[in-house]
């Protein structure tokens, strides 16, 4: 049965891995590589920066100067995640591995996943998972559960 798995992983010589950071993506992370270097595929790495106003920020921009506080919140957190980018990214590439980093902004990050995916003619979409329960991920929405409806590739959701 071993076998049979590791012959089907040959089939994947496109990955693509969508982290931010959060611990739950790093387990993506290194799921990734262990899989890339084990079939020698190339690993896309795409960081997405939201761009919708959190609730907090909504509340935020009702008070004067709020503006300003939401564009700062918006670059400050554009820097975090390129700045994790390339550290991941560069890790990954002085392990051996084959790695094109994406930093993309978007405001449904779930698409622009698929979207990095399709582009990149990824075989295989590997995500974290959050929430710990269907119900949590009800309300909050999860992108992993919306890549997994959305892909036309196969999706590993890693816990």
């Amino acid at each position: 049965m071993s076998e049979l798995f590791s012959e089907s992983l040959r089939d994947y010589r496109t990955i693509l891995v969508a982290s931010g950071g959060a611990p739950h993506s790093l387990v993506a992370v290194a799921r990734a590589a262990r899989i890339v270097r084990r079939v020698g595929a190339t690993l896309h790495l795409v960081a997405v920066v939201p761009q919708a106003a959190s609730p907090l920020m909504n509340v935020a921009t009702a008070f004067a100067g709020g503006e300003m506080f939401e564009g700062q919140a918006k670059q400050d957190d554009y820097a975090q995640r390129e700045a994790y980018l390339q550290r991941a990214a560069a890790d990954l590439r002085a392990a051996g591995l084959d790695v094109h980093a994406h930093l993309v902004p978007a405001l449904k990050p779930a698409d622009a996943i698929v979207q990095v995916a399709q582009e990149q003619n990824a075989d295989l979409i590997i995500l974290g998972r959050k929430h710990k329960s269907a119900w949590t991920a009800a309300l909050a929405g999860s992108v992993s559960d919306m890549v997994s409806h959305a892909s036309p590739v196969d999706v590993l959701i890693v816990r």
